[in-house]
């Protein structure tokens, strides 16, 4: 691939003004040979830049698919994961290498149309359990890493934590007096919060850590939630499938009047 195209003048050196006829100038002329070959760069790096795009948009899954691949080559880090979720992508360990996602449709809970199952509703009244945010992250995160088969491992584990230390990651957890019972962990971004994963060591406390994250955000002006993939679980709480599109469109809007998962000051 050539760095110019002889027809496009935008990349061609200027021709010499009437003021230049006069004596020769060294050092004009090497100015004026810097800025060719500044736009000659240019538009070569403007080509490939094209052809990438052009290559990712006939992936299976389209340009977001591309996107996905190109995100699995940059750094690792909580700054990254954050630029990932604003895309509506997250991230993945998979036998040791990092892989984003972006399923196409999407499961979410509409805050607006939240059902919370009159059973769990009793429970939570009835403090079956200590529901609670953000008490101890590092314990949560172990907890929903510790499966035979996973996809968090330790070194996802520490970024999310890093994302806990900027403010953007929580955690709802259930106590049975001093013991940790149930938890879920997520990503607060915009009016969107993520659900990654949940665990639960007695009956019910995964599901009453969801109703509590849920009831919390909807008061705390977030829109969806966001469970990536369809379960049981979820659906009973009025989870739903939404396109790709539409689901990046309302992250997109929400970073424009977040909401603030922290409860307001007293």
């Amino acid at each position: 691939m050539t760095l110019a195209d002889p027809q496009d003048a935008s990349i061609l050196p200027p021709a010499p003004a009437a003021e230049d006829s006069g004596p020769f100038n060294k050092e004009k002329w090497i100015q004026k040979g810097y800025e060719f070959l500044h736009r000659a760069v240019d538009f070569g790096e403007r080509s490939y830049h094209r052809a990438l795009g052009r290559a990712a948009a006939v992936t299976p899954e389209g340009a977001v698919g591309g996107l996905c691949g190109v995100m699995a080559r940059l750094p690792f880090s909580p700054e990254q994961i954050l630029l990932g979720y604003a895309q509506g992508m997250f991230p993945m360990d998979k036998r040791g290498q990092i892989f984003w996602n972006c399923p196409d449709p999407r499961c979410v809970v509409p805050l607006a149309q939240l059902h919370v199952p009159s059973r769990i509703t009793r429970y939570i009244k009835q403090g079956l359990y200590e529901l609670c945010f953000d008490r101890d992250p590092k314990a949560v995160l172990a907890a929903c890493g510790d499966r035979t088969e996973t996809w968090l491992s330790a070194r996802v584990q520490s970024a999310y934590l890093g994302l806990f230390e900027m403010g953007a990651m929580h955690t709802v957890e259930a106590y049975q007096g001093d013991r940790l019972v149930g938890g879920a962990f997520g990503v607060a971004l915009g009016r969107v919060c993520t659900l990654e994963s949940m665990f639960s060591h007695e009956d019910h406390a995964s599901k009453l850590c969801f109703a509590h994250a849920c009831l919390h955000l909807k008061g705390r002006g977030f829109d969806l939630v966001d469970c990536q993939y369809t379960s049981p679980h979820v659906e009973r709480f009025g989870a739903i499938e939404m396109r790709r599109d539409e689901y990046r469109e309302r992250v997109a809007r929400g970073l424009v009047q977040p909401a603030s998962f922290n409860a307001p000051q007293g």
